[in-house]
């Protein structure tokens, strides 16, 4: 069985109300454990970085009630802190309502396939979807189909780590769905190299 752990994910959450990112922008300057960046010539986003409990993340506000939230590490779960987190900005004038809708975007994980010793310039030579170029990165990047319009990148080390990315699921069943999609890489990719 193949481990991994979740190093990064990214969530859209929507919530039907208007922002007014002015006024959080101006009532937020001043709080020293945030990190706030709002620029709106430049970018029509509210980027706010937070530190909580050795916990990084990034957090974006747009005016149409759309937040992203990136940082989110290990058990996702841990977005429901962050939101939270953001409706303790009540008195900043962000009133966040129930019910709100919540997407996972994108998921990157790490991990070790079962094999230690990976023949990747076999596989980058074997596969019509796989890009190695050694004095670059030592690593084989195989775009690993999974639908139509869903693929996933998986960077294979020699030594059998891997990364993935553009993982996306819902939020009942991701751990599953990441085993179902490492696993059946394994078994119908690395296996056969």
């Amino acid at each position: 069985m193949v481990n991994w752990q979740i190093s990064n994910a990214v969530f859209a959450l929507k919530f039907n109300i208007t922002l007014n990112l002015d006024k959080i922008a101006n009532e937020l300057i001043d709080n020293e454990n945030l990190i706030i960046y709002y620029e709106p010539g430049t970018f029509p986003g509210l980027l706010i970085k937070i530190e909580n409990n050795n916990e990084n993340y990034s957090i974006t506000l747009f005016k149409t009630g759309t937040v992203n939230v990136s940082g989110v590490k290990g058990d996702l779960n841990k977005i429901y802190n962050v939101i939270e987190l953001l409706k303790k900005f009540k008195d900043c004038g962000v009133e966040l309502p129930d019910p709100y809708q919540i997407k996972v975007v994108n998921i990157i994980i790490n991990g070790k396939f079962d094999y230690n010793n990976i023949d990747i310039e076999k596989m980058f030579k074997d596969l019509d979807d796989a890009n190695y170029d050694p004095y670059q990165f030592p690593a084989v990047s195989v775009h690993y189909q999974i639908s139509k319009n869903y693929k996933i990148v998986f960077n294979i080390f020699k030594n059998g780590n891997f990364i993935g990315a553009g993982i996306r699921s819902d939020m009942n069943n991701i751990n599953q769905h990441i085993n179902e999609i490492v696993n059946s890489f394994q078994e119908n990719i690395i296996k056969n190299i």
